[in-house]
């Protein structure tokens, strides 16, 4: 089965554009300790009449889009004089780094920020900010927890960057935990983006069975978004639950329209599950998706005979053989494989048609000698051509071949 669902990573689902969060703009229950905190530090009121100018200064040329004056008019101030830190300043210089394009020394300076007040929480924002850009994921899990830890409003959003960031750094625990402290911190704010994350970091961490009583308390909260459904549906593919995979992502389809991979899914599991009449039509319904595509001008031969033999096989699993005929038939009009014309060679030879069938499998063998089960079917059709010496031949190169070996031994000594 195509494996389309969350399948050891799903790194895509917890991509983040990180956005800087400005104190004091959630609804939540803002903590005034805290609120105080943070307002003192961002005061600058233990700072020097003259570094108050700097900063001033500095700021000046900020608004005037000077940053590389700003830089140097703070760097100026603080070069070779330790007893000048101050994590205004350097916060100040991170900001103009950030506006020319440097991460590198925007990060260099948050971290001297938060190392001269480590309490100092909008530069443990832009820390994180900062090592997620540059890729140091840890790290911006880190600031980002500590950000939120410091926050006054607890937003909700930056423990999301922080779960969102320990699955970048491959730490998938880590990333677990954050997001289930996340989703039972704020249970009236919940997003299915939070979910994702959430499911993600438990497969990674191959705890699959911490995500399912959160799918199920998602489904209780958001039954009418087809998001919730798809994810419960990746969740069961991942853990091999098909049949309840085939139910929510059959749901997905009555909250919107499948998409044609969706459709190809949908057949899939259902094959799996062994629900072949079932699985040709939805392989019936995506065919028809693609051949709107064809219509718009987009043209791909090798997926529209996968798609045919698709559902073929499932036609003929569904002993609809003129289904099966009518699929195969379209199907070799766009691409000859080996796998269509044996497909038709067991067509053939279900319903008895054995010379037809020994014709089918020889096709097959044309495009490769190599495929075995191709001798040792043309074995059964001449045997039952009663064509025994014809059939010896063919049994004998299926011999050559370990998992057909058996069979046609069986069968040779039989003769």
């Amino acid at each position: 089965m195509a494996s389309e669902g969350m399948m050891t990573r799903v790194r895509l689902l917890v991509l983040i554009l990180v956005a800087a969060v400005v104190w004091g703009d959630s609804s939540a229950q803002t903590d005034p300790v805290l609120e105080e905190e943070q307002r003192s530090l961002e005061s600058g009121a233990d700072l020097g009449s003259a570094a108050q100018r700097v900063l001033f200064k500095a700021r000046g040329k900020q608004d005037k889009q000077d940053f590389t004056g700003a830089v140097e008019v703070v760097k100026k101030w603080l070069e070779g004089k330790p007893e000048r830190e101050h994590h205004l300043l350097r916060f100040n210089l991170a900001l103009s780094y950030f506006a020319l394009e440097d991460p590198d020394q925007a990060l260099l300076h948050l971290k001297l920020a938060v190392k001269e007040s480590p309490r100092f929480g909008r530069a443990w924002l832009r820390l994180g900010e900062a090592a997620y850009g540059a890729g140091y994921f840890a790290e911006a899990a880190d600031a980002f927890t500590r950000s939120y830890e410091l926050s006054p409003d607890k937003h909700p959003e930056i423990l999301y960057y922080s779960g969102a960031a320990w699955l970048m750094a491959d730490q998938p625990i880590q990333a677990l935990g954050t997001m289930e402290r996340l989703i039972r911190g704020f249970p009236d704010e919940v997003r299915v983006d939070w979910y994702q994350a959430l499911v993600a970091a438990a497969i990674t961490a191959e705890r699959p069975a911490r995500a399912a009583p959160w799918m199920d308390r998602l489904l209780a909260g958001h039954a009418d978004e087809p998001a919730a459904w798809e994810l419960a549906y990746r969740f069961a593919a991942s853990r091999d639950d098909y049949r309840q995979a085939v139910i929510c992502l059959t749901i997905t389809g009555y909250l919107r329209e499948h998409t044609r991979s969706e459709l190809v899914q949908l057949g899939d599991l259902l094959s799996v599950i062994e629900e072949p009449m079932q699985a040709a039509r939805c392989y019936e319904k995506a065919m028809a998706l693609s051949v709107a595509e064809e219509n718009n001008g987009v043209v791909d031969k090798a997926r529209r005979a996968e798609q045919f033999e698709r559902m073929a096989s499932a036609w003929l699993a569904a002993h609809e053989f003129d289904r099966a005929r009518s699929a195969l038939n379209q199907a070799l009009a766009e691409q000859e494989s080996v796998r269509l014309w044996a497909l038709v060679g067991d067509l053939e030879y279900l319903q008895g048609n054995f010379q037809a069938a020994l014709d089918a499998f020889g096709k097959c063998l044309r495009l490769s000698a190599e495929f075995g089960r191709g001798w040792l079917m043309m074995g059964y059709c001449a045997l039952e051509l009663d064509r025994p010496d014809e059939a010896r031949g063919y049994l004998e190169k299926a011999a050559a071949f370990p998992d057909q070996a058996g069979s046609a031994r069986g069968l040779m000594n039989r003769l």
